[in-house]
Formats: structure tokens, C-alpha cells, sequence
């Protein structure tokens, strides 16, 4: 009998080991769920406390370890203003998502706070200037699958 214990012992150590490892390498259920819902193309509007406005379209797609890629243009004054992406952060349906961009030989950068509601994204923006902060609101809409 006491030659079985050490056996076990090594028996259990090695189940909770393998345990451990398959939970670290598979993404969590949440974050499968998110990237489901979240990717595709989405449209809309940008709205700033100070009456600007312009176009906005934001592109999601899973990446590589469940992180998450976004392409974004918006415009300004007529133009169509691309971006870099810096950042994109998802948890639940909670989005976040920082990017760069040139305007007029300004360099800025601006953070997107967001929420997904069906297919329906919005929140508010906070961008950083060279001349100054601005602040406002965005919304887009998920644009429909095209038929295969």
C-alpha cells in the first residue's frame, strides 16, 4: 500500500499539470464569444463638443493570440484622415481602442471608449493634439454581410 502513495501522488501531479497547461493555451470562452461578435465593418459618425463632425469606419478582426486588429478612417473637413492603430482592447462587450493620425501637419492621437450593443458600436473620444485636446461622442453601425 505505501508503495501506491508516491505512485498516486506522481499520478495526480501529472493530471493537474496537464490541467493547468490546456488552460493556458486555449483562449477563454469569452474571449471566442467577443471575437465572434465583434469582427466586421463597422460606419457611422464622429460628433465633437465643439460641433466638427465627419464620417467613421472601423474594421475589427481577431489576431493573433486572441488580440484583436482594427483598421480606422474618419474624416475631417471632407477629407478622409488615415489612422495607425496603437491599441485595441475587448473585454465583454466593453471596446478600447487608441490610434494615431496626421491632420494638416499636426500630429495627434485619439482614444475610443465604446460599447457593443447588437450590431450597433458607440462611445465617446478623447483626442490629443499638438494644438490641443478635443473630446465628443461616435457611433457606427455594423455594415450587413455581403452574400456568398
Amino acid at each position: 500500500m505505501k508503495k501506491n502513495i508516491p505512485i498516486a501522488l506522481l499520478f495526480l501531479g501529472l493530471a493537474n499539470a496537464v490541467v493547468v497547461l490546456a488552460a493556458e493555451t486555449k483562449p477563454p470562452v469569452k474571449a471566442l464569444a467577443a471575437a465572434a461578435s465583434l469582427a466586421g465593418e463597422f460606419t457611422g459618425e464622429w460628433t465633437g463638443e465643439n460641433g466638427s463632425s465627419g464620417a467613421l469606419k472601423l474594421t475589427f478582426k481577431p489576431g493573433k493570440d486572441a488580440a484583436w486588429e482594427m483598421e480606422a478612417t474618419f474624416t475631417f473637413e471632407g477629407s478622409a484622415i488615415p489612422t495607425v492603430t496603437k491599441s485595441v482592447a475587448v473585454e465583454g462587450s466593453k471596446v478600447e481602442a487608441v490610434f494615431a493620425w496626421d491632420v494638416q501637419g499636426a500630429s495627434a492621437s485619439s482614444k475610443l471608449t465604446g460599447e457593443l450593443k447588437d450590431n450597433r458600436l458607440e462611445g465617446t473620444y478623447d483626442s490629443t493634439t499638438t494644438d490641443g485636446a478635443a473630446k465628443g461622442k461616435w457611433k457606427v453601425t455594423r455594415a450587413p454581410l455581403a452574400p456568398k
